[in-house]
């Protein structure tokens, strides 16, 4: 595995090394030969053989490869972009279509819940304490802020058990012996969830439901200062950028738009999200796909 992590260009001069150094010690051989032939003195053939070999040591060539890329990986993780190996360093070079995630990647990820919206009759802070209650056991931004909102309200968080993440749409766990769901509308009809009319925003919605909607609350995002210099400078350069996300139309076409991406698809689970991005790369397999999304895992 860490083979094939190498960069090309490295195995290439691994590989090179091999036979270039024993042609290095031939030629100081040859060379400490013919003088001792020529009778010189010994110490000076030594010393001229080593000088020759000096000159010619591999070293330099077998070095020069990892040192870039190590130079490259370091600079790449002083700016938050994680690569995987030489590999992922020299593929760059020729990716021409780059797919961006948008919570946390074009956005801060530092969500805020804006407002409660509760479809039970023990209000909002019911709705926020259950939601808080399955949220604290998940990192990921929107429970964070969900559970960041609930202390700030001073509001206990009940202990849940039965803790289960469900990938792209949402979480559940038992909370007082009642099964409550968080998450998308998308999880809300895979369980036969009626989801109530509500106003369409261009907010982050979590939906909580036990057999029925509870509430819903809504969380908003601030785009990164240099999301949209980085957008305009890889279109300049003739790549392509598409946005995929989880989230809703909606939201995820406002935020586009704000950083001048118009290729949009939204609400894909992170599978989906890994499926589209293999279809586009084995269908542009001379124009190679960059993605900037943790679960995709791409560097």
């Amino acid at each position: 595995m860490a083979q094939q992590q190498k960069a090309p260009a490295q195995r290439f001069t691994n590989n090179f090394s091999r036979y270039y150094t024993w042609i290095a010690l031939s030629l100081a051989a040859v060379v400490f030969v013919v003088l001792l032939l020529m009778h010189r003195p010994v110490a000076d053939a030594f010393y001229r053989s080593l000088t020759v070999l000096v000159v010619v040591s591999p070293c330099a060539l077998v070095l020069l490869v990892p040192s870039a890329i190590l130079v490259a990986i370091a600079a790449g993780a002083r700016g938050r972009i994680l690569f995987r190996g030489g590999v992922a360093v020299e593929n760059l070079a020729g990716a021409t279509q780059f797919a961006f995630d948008k919570t946390g990647t074009l956005t801060k990820g530092a969500l805020v819940v804006a407002r409660i919206a509760s479809f039970d009759s023990q209000g909002e802070k019911a709705v926020l304490r259950r939601a808080a209650s399955v949220a604290h056991f998940s990192t990921h931004p929107l429970a964070r802020a969900i559970v960041a909102k609930a202390e700030n309200r001073n509001l206990p968080i009940n202990e849940a058990t039965d803790f289960l993440n469900v990938p792209g749409l949402g979480m559940e766990a038992s909370v007082d012996r009642n099964r409550i769901l968080i998450g998308s509308r998308r999880l809300m009809r895979d369980r036969g969830i009626a989801i109530p009319a509500v106003e369409l925003t261009t907010e982050g919605e979590v939906w909580i439901a036990n057999d029925q909607v509870l509430g819903v609350i809504y969380l908003r995002d601030e785009i990164r200062p240099a999301a949209k210099r980085v957008i305009d400078f890889l279109k300049r350069s003739g790549l392509s950028v598409t946005l995929f996300t989880g989230d809703r139309v909606g939201p995820a076409a406002i935020v586009a738009e704000q950083v001048g991406i118009t290729d949009v698809r939204a609400e894909l689970s992170p599978q989906a999200k890994l499926n589209a991005f293999m279809i586009g790369a084995r269908r542009e397999k001379r124009s190679p796909w960059w993605a900037t999304e943790s679960t995709m895992r791409p560097a």
